[in-house]
């Protein structure tokens, strides 16, 4: 499990990743939580202002997971963590698969 952790004006926003599900926390009580693989968005709204927390796996370069969080539309902070195995396995076989199919159709 990974675990990225925001904090803006003494609220805690975290972000649990287990490989196959996305927890979301505001200052310890859960408010979205998602089956992904490779990222998805959280929407929620606490005290009339919308937030999200973005994830998304990085397969293009540094094979790592990019965490975006936003208030109102508005990029706040954005941190990188270290991919999961299970994410970085599922991506090495979808990615081996990929390959293997546009060999045999060229």
């Amino acid at each position: 499990m990974t675990t990225t952790n925001f904090t803006l004006n003494n609220t805690a926003i975290t972000v649990y990743q287990n490989g196959l599900e996305e927890t979301i926390t505001f200052n310890g009580k859960s408010v979205s939580q998602k089956n992904t693989l490779f990222g998805t968005r959280h929407e929620f709204v606490i005290e009339n202002d919308n937030y999200e927390v973005i994830t998304a796996f990085d397969y293009t370069s540094r094979w790592d997971n990019k965490v975006q969080f936003r208030k109102n539309g508005k990029l706040l902070e954005e941190k990188r963590m270290q991919a999961g195995f299970l994410t970085q396995t599922a991506a090495l076989i979808i990615l081996a698969t990929a390959t293997i199919l546009l060999l045999k159709i060229f």
